[in-house]
């Protein structure tokens, strides 16, 4: 079986690392320049004009654990505590 159709056969694909050689992480550069968007959303652009809407850039850990601490930053203590209390617990 080629690994083009085992891929196929997958039912869900999640993508680690993408590796863009320089010539083309440049050209993507500068044309994010020109469209008003930084080199992540450039190639989110590109990939959603081409594949459709469901496509999108996971964040790393970190990037989500300090959107989550960022959005408790206005929330008394005690209102804290119940949201969060539940993080602690062991399944």
């Amino acid at each position: 079986m080629s690994q083009r159709a085992a891929t196929h056969r997958q039912k869900s694909t999640i993508a680690r690392t993408i590796r863009i050689p320089v010539a083309l992480s440049k050209r993507v550069a500068s044309n994010a320049e020109r469209c008003g968007r930084n080199f992540e959303g450039q190639v989110i652009a590109l990939l959603r004009r081409h594949y459709g809407e469901d496509v999108d850039i996971a964040r790393v850990p970190d990037g989500i654990l300090a959107l989550a601490v960022a959005s408790l930053a206005d929330t008394p203590a005690s209102e804290r505590d119940l949201l969060t209390r539940k993080l602690g617990e062991k399944r």
